[in-house]
């Protein structure tokens, strides 16, 4: 009876698993629940961890000593950081459960292999949706953005499915990269940019573009025998890039609003103004940035607490006249993944975080060396999406960003640490 009832669980996990795109695409409630079951699943086989050799001491002390470094000790709400501090506790807790769950289910890679499959449809669906809503004004829904050069496609008035088109695109690069050889390689490359482009989210776009060539130069020049033909086609992705960019910004209404704005370019007798400091000042992001930025030099080492940038960024001695929309500056985050950390945990939070960025990546890196495990780097690029800097971010504390964070986390720490363990008993 134990045992049937077990096999159920696995998989309604492993549901769960196949369809974690689609609960992104629904929002909060549906990826709350995902973190929640996974947490219990930590929670239940937590006196196994010991069986598991992933789960060494230093990545144990690293995601739990957010209990210590990230506590609203200076917190100008407590209550309400510290709710938000005890929520943050799934975010672990959800980890652990995933890399468990993978431990004892992905045999051979079978069960990762299979989430693959299944998010090549997902995107596949998500590409077909945006390009009907770009070329017919609607999705397959009937839902259409109300923002002039943005494609609003499942996600409706929630204008995030680039945010979700980039993580599956990433998530799924070197999968797609080893069905296809260099001449696919770089139609498929020049057609996810492009994708983005017709999707109009210019942080999702730069973010995209920079990452897909850097895995171009990774292709070229580490996983394949270096070729002038090979060097031709990394060129070749970049030039279609800033053409596309430049074709885009004068010819599309995605082009419009994402380089002809009053936000982003001044425009003078039709040309681009490149004067890339005075578009930031007239800017959201400007009010924003330098709000958290001054509240992080207010409260330096503990911060004002997770969950309260809403709250102190209201206040008036934060108000700046040289700021064009400084009354916008209040968000319930700074749209900022470093500044949101720096103005609400301090320099503490900045230390724990750094360990919980940078340390899987030195894990990653380490077993790409010992061993070309190619679907690493997909996880790797999607890391460096989440923790890339200056560009607008979301929230590392919510729901939306942060639970899909955590989710490519924990396999990209499931297999470095696979590969490394693999390696040294190969090496016995």
């Amino acid at each position: 009876m134990l045992s049937k009832v077990n096999n159920q669980i696995e998989i309604f996990l492993k549901f769960l698993l196949f369809i974690f795109p689609i609960l992104i695409i629904l929002g909060a409630p549906s990826l709350n629940f995902f973190s929640v079951v996974f947490s219990l699943y930590a929670l239940l086989n937590f006196k196994t961890l010991k069986k598991f050799e992933i789960f060494d001491k230093k990545i144990l002390i690293i995601f739990f000593s957010f209990i210590i470094f990230i506590f609203p000790y200076e917190s100008i709400d407590f209550k309400n950081s510290f709710i938000k501090y005890l929520s943050f506790s799934r975010f672990v807790l959800m980890l652990l459960g995933l890399i468990i769950f993978f431990e004892k289910n992905n045999k051979e890679n079978s069960l990762l292999l299979q989430i693959y499959k299944i998010y090549i449809l997902i995107l596949s669906i998500i590409i077909l949706d945006v390009l009907i809503e770009y070329y017919f004004g609607a999705n397959i829904m009937g839902f259409s953005s109300n923002y002039r050069g943005r494609i609003a496609s499942f996600t409706n008035d929630e204008l995030i499915i680039g945010y979700i088109y980039c993580f599956l695109t990433l998530f799924l690069f070197t999968f797609i990269y080893k069905k296809i050889n260099n001449y696919y390689f770089f139609i498929i490359s020049c057609t996810f940019i492009i994708i983005s482009f017709f999707i109009g989210e210019r942080s999702n776009l730069i973010k995209l573009s920079l990452l897909i060539i850097c895995f171009s130069f990774i292709h070229f020049f580490y996983l394949k025998e270096f070729k002038i033909k090979n060097l031709f086609l990394l060129i070749s992705i970049i030039f279609i890039f800033f053409i596309s960019l430049y074709g885009f910004s004068k010819n599309t209404q995605q082009g419009q609003k994402l380089f002809n704005t009053n936000e982003l370019i001044i425009t003078k007798n039709d040309e681009l103004s490149f004067d890339i400091m005075g578009r930031f000042y007239k800017s959201n992001h400007a009010a924003h940035y330098l709000t958290a930025y001054n509240i992080f030099l207010n409260y330096p080492v503990f911060g004002i607490g997770i969950n309260n940038f809403h709250k102190e960024s209201t206040k008036h001695k934060y108000e700046n006249k040289k700021l064009l929309k400084t009354n916008f500056r209040s968000s319930t985050h700074p749209h900022q993944l470093y500044l949101e950390i720096a103005s609400e945990t301090g320099l503490t939070g900045i230390i724990y975080f750094i360990f919980v960025f940078f340390y899987p990546v030195f894990l990653c890196l380490r077993a790409l060396i010992k061993n070309k495990q190619i679907y690493l780097i997909s996880n790797l690029l999607l890391h460096f999406y989440f923790i890339f800097p200056v560009l607008p971010s979301g929230s590392i504390f919510g729901t939306n960003y942060g639970i899909p964070f955590w989710f490519n986390l924990a396999i990209l720490l499931y297999y470095s640490k696979n590969n490394l363990i693999s390696n040294l008993k190969n090496q016995k």
